[in-house]
Order: structure tokens, then sequence, then C-alpha cells
């Protein structure tokens, strides 16, 4: 019997085992993308991992760390007492156990039959959901039954042992109890000085007596009652998540700020204590369905594997984004787990924003905004490095932290020495791809505003970034980009990475072209950024080292060579790997170094330069290459198997797209039970969607403006999906034979292409 099964839109949790709960932890995490709450059981257990986040409340736990991510303290726990025996499934014996996550209204819900090793049996109900409707709430319910009379304790309030990994991040804990039953807890970051203020409220459906406990670090109310056989008891309980770093609060003076928000904190709870469980549940469940109807993609097929994946993608893309906020990003493991410390990486940029660019571009435009405040750490980052212009961070973390990317990391399998980090120093791509978002988001938004807001000046900045970085290499008269790391991290410090090259070059001749745009049509924003930036110069740095730039062309046997030294490396035989369900377990064999001198990729990079620009090489030069390069590629990287599957489709590759698009899907959703244990893969997670979309719906944006031409799975009917396109609400429909049909929803008439021929679509 599986332990998970799929429903197409649920997910269910068939029976419980203590060496999994680290995986349904984090794909039942649940959150707003304010609030982040990994679903750990409401009893402890063992190798539990209790995080709960609040987006923006970064923080160093000393000064040898980078920032992260704090984990605050827990709210979930219950604690039951039957007769002075605590409710545990490793204790007694589990006569039936059920947890599901509907991925459509957020609520968990965990039915289980148990018999106490005295021989009580209880029946337990655990319905839980962070709110859509109110980012600062989550809401917990408990109904129980007892076979017998019997003595009952709940326990339940604020719990600030948490850590992250061991890391203490908070101090200055005040703790009170109002009224008898109102909880506060207050604490502060140790180094960013963020406090963050919490509340809870429990209730019963009896009467019941009551006490307040307080340990080193907690705050808890503890109810005491008496309950007669087969009597129904139920407990609610509603706690609130607020800190110093919310958008609201952001106005108010440093010294009035803490004040405000224990006001609007102590008038929510009091609020909420009033209205219960299933009257909060519902308003969450509108703004659900609200947000369902707008994002739903329907597949013809029997395979509820695959329907369940793409409401699985749709829910964590809608929990990990703070859709209001242009202060924060979305971490690599989104707030599900402390994985990458919560700090986001070019993962954002070029694989889940696509999916808000096309179909909530209000979303995109916030996120592509809070790349415009990391204009701050990216241009002192250049500074430090000897350049000029904005270098962005490999990892971004709060506006101003500038580069967050740890220096050591674990031991060499090798030498056992600490390994050191390259790529906060040498991965510079990230500076193109942010600067590749921009310009598609504006190809499928025509958001003029945000351009003359924010994107020119991110484009202008990171041209002049890139045509410092260029290295004069005289005997050859070119400049190139040496030691470097691409998208493929198992290779440092490489000359000419094809990707960094190509995107340093996209960059700079995109700048020159809207240097052109704006002096010819917006005379005023020109003359306004010249003065800020000095585009003559950087027009002029650009002339001088752009027609000079190397750019790696297809060798004699047509291939394109990854870097200099790539196709003169070792062959290796990566079959026992890439068959592995092991992901990186070839460091089990090979430290980096060792690894740099074989011909094997982690994840995507020459295929992901093929994928970005169609029209870069031919049709059979890029198939080619592609064939060429995913034999040679592990797939390690979340974010590989989902690029792969989209190209394998549209070089007729069937077969092979249709496995690598079941190997995306199941990074998180699949059968590994250690897979997601840090955290959810939010790149993967964007890359299910586009596989979606961009692969068999094949939708695509370029110079002439929206394509769609499909190429379905053999075994599906249709897929239809939505799409906004420059203001305009699409239905797109595509049925078998790859039959196309597209639906106006709201907006104005769009032209689009289909299968290459100009439609108007009124």
């Amino acid at each position: 019997m599986q332990q998970l099964e799929y429903k197409g839109t649920v997910i269910k949790e068939c029976f419980f085992d203590r060496k999994n709960i680290k995986k349904f932890e984090a794909i039942f995490t649940q959150g707003n993308g304010y609030l982040g709450i990994r679903n750990a059981l409401e009893e402890h257990y063992v190798g539990e991992i209790r995080d709960t986040f609040i987006t923006g409340t970064f923080n160093k736990a000393s000064k040898e760390e980078v920032t992260e991510l704090p984990n605050i303290a827990d709210a979930s726990t219950v604690k039951i007492i039957v007769d002075e025996e605590e409710f545990s499934l490793t204790e007694g014996k589990i006569c039936f156990y059920e947890r599901s996550l509907d991925l459509t209204t957020g609520e968990s819900v965990r039915s289980i039959k148990w018999e106490s090793p005295k021989g009580i049996k209880l029946d337990l109900i655990f319905r839980r959901f962070v709110s859509l409707d109110n980012e600062h709430i989550f809401v917990q319910k408990v109904e129980l039954l007892c076979d017998k009379d019997a003595n009952i304790i709940i326990e339940s309030g604020i719990d600030g042992s948490v850590t992250n990994s061991g890391a203490m991040h908070f101090e200055d804990i005040q703790r009170r109890v109002y009224e008898g039953r109102y909880m506060e807890y207050i604490a502060k970051t140790t180094q960013s000085n963020v406090k963050i203020i919490q509340g809870a409220v429990c209730s019963l459906n009896k009467e019941a007596s009551a006490i307040p406990v307080m340990g080193r670090r907690t705050l808890a109310n503890r109810y005491s009652i008496k309950i007669k056989a087969n009597e129904k008891l139920e407990f609610e309980k509603k706690s609130i998540f607020f800190s110093e770093r919310d958008k609201e609060f952001a106005h108010l003076k440093d010294e009035n700020r803490l004040d405000e928000i224990k006001r609007e904190s102590a008038k929510l709870i009091r609020e909420l204590e009033t209205q219960s469980y299933n009257e909060l549940f519902k308003r969450s469940e509108a703004k659900w369905q609200d947000y369902f109807e707008k994002s739903k993609i329907d597949i013809g097929t029997d395979d509820i594997y695959v329907k369940t994946s793409i409401n699985f993608a749709l829910y964590h893309l809608r929990i990990m984004v703070k859709t209001d906020d242009n202060r924060v990003g979305i971490g690599a493991k989104a707030l599900s787990g402390e994985g990458y410390k919560g700090h986001s990486f070019w993962d954002t940029e070029l694989f889940i924003l696509p999916y808000f660019t096309y179909t909530h571009p209000e979303i995109a435009r916030t996120l592509l905004e809070y790349r415009y405040h990391n204009l701050y750490g990216a241009r002192l980052k250049a500074k430090e490095n000897g350049y000029e212009g904005a270098m962005y961070p490999w990892e971004c973390a709060w506006v101003d932290d500038g580069e967050v990317t740890p220096l050591y990391m674990g031991a060499d399998i090798v030498t056992g020495e600490i390994t050191k980090v390259w790529t906060g120093l040498i991965e510079h791509h990230i500076t193109a791809d942010i600067v590749y978002a921009i310009d598609n988001y504006y190809r499928v938004t025509n958001d003029n505003d945000y351009m003359e807001k924010y994107g020119y000046e991110i484009i202008f900045e990171a041209a002049l970034f890139w045509a410092s970085r260029l290295e004069y290499i005289a005997d050859k008269d070119r400049y190139e980009i040496r030691n470097v790391i691409g998208p493929d991290e198992y290779k440092e410090h490489v000359d000419n990475n094809a990707y960094t090259n190509y995107m340093a070059a996209y960059t700079m001749r995109l700048a020159t072209k809207k240097f052109e745009y704006l002096k010819n049509n917006n005379k005023t924003l020109f003359d306004a950024l010249d003065s800020k930036l000095d585009l003559k110069y950087i027009k002029e740095c650009i002339e001088k080292r752009l027609p000079k730039l190397y750019l790696p062309l297809p060798n004699e046997d047509g291939i394109i060579p990854q870097s200099d030294t790539f196709l003169g490396l070792k062959k290796l035989d990566i079959i026992k790997y890439k068959n592995s369900d092991e992901v990186l377990g070839i460091y089990n064999d090979y430290n980096t170094n060792q690894l740099n001198e074989y011909m094997v990729s982690k994840q995507s990079d020459t295929v992901m330069l093929l994928y970005l620009f169609r029209d870069l090489f031919d049709y059979e030069t890029r198939k080619k290459n592609f064939v060429f390069y995913e034999d040679k590629t592990l797939h390690d990287s979340s974010l590989s198997k989902s690029t792969h599957a989209i190209l394998a489709n549209e070089f007729d590759f069937e077969e092979m797209s249709y496995k690598l698009f079941r190997g995306a899907i199941s990074v998180d959703l699949g059968a590994n039970m250690k897979s997601s244990d840090e955290g959810i893969h939010s790149a993967s997670i964007g890359g299910i969607w586009a596989v979606f979309v961009f692969g068999f719906g094949g939708t695509n944006i370029d110079d002439k403006g929206l394509n769609i031409n499909p190429c379905l799975p053999v075994n599906w009917d249709f897929l239809e999906f939505p799409l906004v396109y420059q203001g305009t609400r699409l239905r797109v429909r595509v049925e078998k034979g790859n039959q196309v049909s597209v639906r106006r929803l709201d907006g104005k008439s769009a032209e689009i292409y289909i299968k290459g021929e100009k439609q108007l679509i009124k």
C-alpha cells in the first residue's frame, strides 16, 4: 500500500510512518505567502521539523553565518492527555489513520482511531488551515470522542523553544496571558532587531478549568475537563502572527510601530474568539475558489497522478508568494522548510515567474519590483568585485542585505576539508537572468509603467556590469568571460560558458535597443536616466566591447561547446547515477574538483540556452545539441527535468518528454519519501506548470508576439489552460490532433499566432 495517494484535488497520507514525517510536513505545508507553516503533527515526534515563517523577517544567528529566514515560535502543537495517558501514535494501537490536504481550499484534515496502552479508545479529527482571507490567521480544530468516561487535558499555546537547525534567532522574550485566555508572545530577532508579535486564543464546547503554563521560552493554556462516553469534545484554537516588517505598518515610526501592532493584534484575537472555525474557513475557501477559477488547468486524461500534479503546483505557487509586497521574493524552498535559508535565486525569474507573468501579471510585477529594490545590493556587489553597474547577488534575502550566499558548506568527501561555496562568488549569470525575465514580462504584458519606473534602470545597470566584466584577450583580439560557473554547477572556474556569454550579449544588445528607443520616443525619461546613470557612457562601453565578445559556435560536429574545456573532458558512464532515485548521488563517489574533469552535467546548461532562445540556432542544430547534452545530464537539480521535457516535446521525442515530465512532477509529489525533507522545490513547482503550458500547450513569446503551437501527449484528449496577454484574459483549449481554440474572457481583442498563423481573438 502506498503511503501517499493522489485524488486530483486532494493528496492523502494513508498511514502513519514516523520515518517519513518530514516528507508530509513539507508537501502539506500551509500558507498564504505572508505566513508559511510546515505541517508538523499536533503532537510531537522525534525527527520532526516544526517550522513557521513570516516572509521578510531575515536575521543572522551569529556573525559567522549569513542571514536566513528565522523559525518563529510554534503555535501548532496541541497536547492531549486522556486519563493520564498522553496521545501519541508511537504508543498504543492505531486502528485507523488518514490525513489529507485539499489543494483547492488549503485545509488539512487528519482522522484517527486510536487505542491507548490502557485500552481507552479515541476517535480524533484534527483540522487546520492558514487563511487566504486574512494573512495573519492560522486556525485549528480538534474533535474528540472517547468510548468511556474520561478526564481530558488539552494543552496548547506558543512555543518559542524552536530553532533553525539549532540556531536560536530570538531574544527579549515577553509573554502574557490577558483575562485568563488571550495569549501574547513577543520576541525580537538577535541581529536585524525585528519584533514578532504572536497571539492565540482557545475555546471548547464544554466548560473546562484553565490555567496558564509557562516554560523557559513557552506559553500555553492547560484545559481540564471530564467527558462522558461518546460525548463529543470540540477544541478550537485561533493563532495570529505579525511582524514589525509587515507592509501595513512600514509607514510608522520605529517607536510607534510595536504599540500599534499590539493594539491591532489584541483587537483581532478578540474578534476571532467570537467566530467559529467553519465561519473563518468559508471566507478563506472563497478566496481559494477565486484563485483557482483564474488559474485552473484541465486535462483530458484518466491519469489521476497527472491531474493531481498540476493542482499541487498551483497550490504551492500561490502559498509561496506575498502578492502585494515588493520587498520580498520567493525562497528556493518557499516557506516550507529551512533549506537554502529562505533565499531567492535565479529560480524565481526563469522557473517561477513565467507562471505569474502569464496568469497573474500583477503578482509578477511585484516580484520584479523586488529585483529593483535589490539594486542596492547588486551595485554594492559590483563595486566590491571591481566592476561597474549592478551585479546581482546569487542569493538574495531582505532588500538591502546584498550577497547572502554562504562561503562554506559541508566536508569534501575525498579530502575531508570544509568545501568553499563558489556560486556566490562566480555564478554571475543571474544578472542576465533577471534582465531576461523583465524583457519577457514586458513582451507579455506591455507594462510601460513598470519599465519606466524600474525596468529600464535594471537593464542599463546590468548591461554596464557585463561590459565591465568582459576580459580582453590580446592574442585573440576578443573579449571573453572567464572564471565563472554556469547553470551546470558541476563545472566550476570555467571560461566562456556558452549560456553565460550569450546571456551577457543579450543583455547588452537589449540595453542598446532600449537606449535608442528611449532617445527617440521618451526623451524626458531618457534624460532623467542619462543624468542618473550616464547612459551615453554605458552605450560607449557596450559598443566598444560587444562586437568582439566571443560567442561559442557549433564545432564541425555541430555541437556548441558548453565551455572552453567541456568537449575535451573525460567521458564517464553515468547510467548508475541517472537511473538512481538518489539526488546528488554522484557526490558519494566524486568530489567537486573531480567532477570538473568529467563530461557530466548537474542540470540543463547549454540546453537552457536553447530553451530561452529558440531562434539562436537552426532547428537541426538545436536538436542535435539537445540530444548530446541530455545524454550527459544527471538532472541532479530539481529545475532540470522540466526544461528538458519541454524541449524533448518540441523535438518530437514524445516518450522521452513524457518520462522527463513524470520525473519533474515526482520531485516533491513522488514516492521518494526523503525528497522534500528540507522543503518543497519551488523552481520545480514552477517547472511543472511550464511543461503543461509551454511544453504540451506550445505557448511561446517572440518578436511577433504570442504563439501557440501545441503538441499534446498521445494519451491525452485535451488540455485547457488560462493566459493573460497584454491585459486580455484568454482560455486556450487544445484537443487531439493539436487543434486549438481560444476564448477571450475579458479585455480587448487580442492578436496572437496559432501554429504560425495570425489570429484576432474577438
